[in-house]
C-alpha cells in the first residue's frame, strides 16, 4: 500500500485547483488521484530555456541514437525527465514528446527526449530499444554538468511502448543482460520515478496485447514469447519487481484496445505486493491515445496527478537532499 503520508503530500503540491478523489474503490484497492482543473503550464519557448538537439548518445549495431535536452536557465542543478515514445516498439521517434520537453523545461525541470533502435525483426530485436534507454540515462547523468541535469533526480515517462521501456528502466536497472555495448557500464541506469502511460508491463505469452496486436511483441522479440520464455521473461518489467524499486504513477484508459488494462492492473498489484509504491488512474471510455499532459477534461485527472507525481518524486526549484 501507499503510504498515506506519501499521498497527502502528493495531493498537496498539484499543480492543480481539484480535490482528491478515490479510485478503484470497487477493488478493494486504495488508490488517490487528483482531480479538478489543471492549471497545464504551455511548452516554453527558446528563449526561456536551454535547448540542445540532435546529440548522438551512442552508436549501437552502427546505428546513431539521439537525444533532444532541455533545461531551465539560470542555476540549477536540476531534476531530469527522460521522455520515450511510443510505437510499438517500432515506430515514432523522439520529435513527438519535443513539446512536452519544453514544457517540462518551463517548470524547472532538465528534459530529455530520446530515439532507440526500433524493431523490425529480426534486426533491433529486444534487448536493443532496452540497451539503448539505458545507455541514453547513463550519457545524461554522465554529461549532468554540461545540461544542468541533478544525476540523482531522475524519472523516466512514456506512453505505450515507451511506458514499457520506462517501466524497465524501474524495475530492471540492476538487471544483467541489458547493457549491450554501451560504454558507460560505470553509471547506474537507475531512476527514481516512473510513469507509464498504457504501457505493456508483462510480455509473457501472445496474449499480452490486444489479440489484433500480438504481432507487435513478436517483431519486439524477433519471436513469440512462448518459443522462448527466457526472453520473455527477462523483456516483461513486472517480472523484476522488487522492493526498493522507485514508485510507479500507471495512467490506462478503461477501453484500451491495444494494451488491455488488465496489464497496469495487474503491474500495480504487483509492485504493491512488494511494497513499492504505485497508483494506477483509469481513465473512463479512453482507449489507446492518452493526453499526457493535456487540458482535455477527459485527461483531467492524469494530468493533475502526474505533474503531482513529479513534483513531489524530483522536486524542482530545490536543491537535492
Amino acid at each position: 500500500m501507499i503510504k498515506h503520508r506519501y499521498l497527502l503530500t502528493l495531493l498537496a503540491v498539484a499543480s492543480c485547483s481539484g480535490v482528491a478523489a478515490p479510485m478503484d474503490t470497487d477493488r478493494g484497492v486504495e488508490s488517490v488521484a487528483v482531480t479538478g482543473d489543471c492549471r497545464v503550464p504551455s511548452p516554453a519557448s527558446g528563449a526561456e530555456v536551454n535547448v540542445a538537439r540532435n546529440i548522438t548518445y551512442t552508436v549501437a549495431d552502427g546505428q546513431p541514437q539521439r537525444l533532444d535536452v532541455a533545461w531551465p536557465k539560470g542555476s540549477g542543478p536540476h531534476p531530469l525527465v527522460v521522455l520515450i515514445h511510443g510505437g510499438g516498439w517500432s515506430g515514432g521517434d523522439r520529435s513527438e514528446y519535443a513539446g512536452e520537453m519544453l514544457l517540462l523545461a518551463g517548470q524547472g525541470y532538465a528534459a530529455a527526449t530520446v530515439d532507440y533502435r526500433l524493431a523490425a525483426a529480426p534486426r533491433n530485436v529486444f534487448p536493443a530499444a532496452v540497451e539503448d534507454v539505458r545507455c541514453a540515462v547513463r550519457w545524461l547523468k554522465s554529461n549532468a554538468a554540461r545540461y544542468g541535469i541533478d544525476p540523482s533526480r531522475v524519472a523516466a515517462l512514456g506512453i505505450s511502448a515507451g511506458g514499457h521501456l520506462a517501466a524497465m528502466l524501474g524495475t530492471a536497472s540492476d538487471v544483467a543482460g541489458l547493457d549491450g555495448s554501451c560504454p558507460l557500464r560505470d553509471v547506474s541506469p537507475a531512476i527514481n520515478a516512473v510513469v507509464s502511460f498504457a504501457g505493456p508491463q508483462d510480455i509473457r505469452t501472445a496474449g499480452a496485447l490486444d489479440v489484433s496486436q500480438r504481432g507487435m511483441v513478436e517483431n519486439f522479440l524477433g519471436l513469440r514469447p512462448e518459443s522462448d520464455m527466457a526472453g520473455a521473461l527477462l523483456a516483461s518489467p513486472a517480472v523484476h519487481a522488487t522492493a526498493g524499486d522507485p514508485p510507479f504513477l500507471l495512467v490506462h484508459g478503461t477501453v484500451d484496445d491495444v494494451v488491455p488494462i488488465r496489464q497496469s492492473r495487474s503491474m500495480r498489484d504487483t509492485l504493491r505486493a512488494v511494497a513499492v509504491p504505485a497508483s494506477l488512474i483509469e481513465l473512463p471510455g479512453v482507449g489507446h491515445s492518452i493526453g499526457e499532459f493535456s487540458p482535455d477534461p477527459r485527461f483531467r485527472t492524469s494530468t493533475c496527478t502526474t505533474l503531482a507525481f513529479l513534483r513531489e518524486r524530483l522536486r524542482p526549484g530545490t536543491a537535492a537532499e
